[in-house]
């Protein structure tokens, strides 16, 4: 049980509360470290926000074929990751969706995000991105939490903040050093609480969002899962895991944990109330 030196800060970003607890002494040093993760956090969603017409992800998706369009470090890195997570789940994470569901939901930005179809050339060297064939029609809401808990947890070890645990709206969860730290997971009678360490698990399901969640070869929701909890080493795997795994099979998602042992899964069916467990899991409490 985690008392003597523990601070809670929380901060509006991204739809949602984020929020660092700390270990530490001094608790106006653990708030200035705090500060700063946030501080950065705001930075990473003024890139990222495709409903912000000045973001980088929104000028990505008004650019016209051929053109080249200079990108901050963070969002190279952001969607270089994008990229490697939609080749290891073979399609089943695919940041190109969001623009189908807000089709689907009749929503949408209001400065006119085209249509999808494009393919899209980043080069990490000179940090820029050109699409090619088309437009491009990027949303990297499944990611972009997860994203900016890492980065954060960078700064935090940046002012000698290590034992903290970071989450953003209870879905995304990162916890660094120190003792282990609780989270629970679970319903009704399956519920129950995982130690986290210098692990991250990213969570999907209905319950909150409702259908938010379309599989990559259609716009049809999902069946198979009610919830899906992904552990990796980070939280950018975990977030773009626990989408793909929503949609994806047991056997597919056991290959993928298969193939990095590093990874696991907890699954929770729509027809029952037992829990699949594929992976590596973190020790129950």
């Amino acid at each position: 049980m985690k008392s003597a030196g523990l601070h809670s800060f929380t901060h509006e970003a991204m739809a949602t509360r984020f929020e660092i607890r700390l270990v530490h002494p001094d608790a106006r040093y653990a708030g200035q470290g705090a500060l700063a993760a946030f501080q950065l956090l705001d930075r990473i969603e003024a890139l990222l926000n495709r409903y912000d017409p000045a973001s980088e992800i929104a000028a990505l998706s008004r650019l016209d074929p051929g053109h080249i369009l200079p990108l901050s470090l963070e969002t190279v890195v952001c969607l270089s990751r994008a990229i490697e997570l939609h080749a290891l789940t073979a399609g089943a994470f695919n940041p190109t969706l969001g623009h189908h569901l807000d089709v689907r939901r009749g929503e949408g930005p209001t400065f006119g995000e085209p249509a999808a179809g494009g393919q899209l050339l980043l080069d990490t060297k000179d940090r820029c991105a050109q699409v090619l064939d088309g437009r491009v029609a990027l949303d990297l809401g499944g990611i972009g939490k997860g994203y900016a808990l890492d980065r954060m947890a960078e700064t935090l070890r940046e002012w000698d903040l290590d034992e903290a645990l970071l989450s953003a709206g209870g879905s995304s969860i990162l916890a660094l050093e120190g003792d282990d730290w609780s989270i629970g997971v679970g319903e009704g009678n399956t519920a129950g609480r995982l130690a986290l360490r210098n692990t991250a698990v990213g969570a999907s399901g209905t319950a909150v969002q409702g259908a938010h969640l379309i599989n990559p070869d259609g716009d049809t929701a999902p069946t198979h899962w009610r919830r899906t909890w992904a552990f990796a080493p980070d939280a950018v795997t975990a977030d773009a895991l626990s989408t793909a795994f929503y949609c994806l099979r047991s056997a597919t998602i056991a290959d993928i944990c298969r193939r990095s042992p590093h990874l696991g899964a907890i699954l929770l069916p729509t027809e029952s109330d037992q829990p699949v467990m594929l992976g590596r899991i973190p020790a129950a409490l």
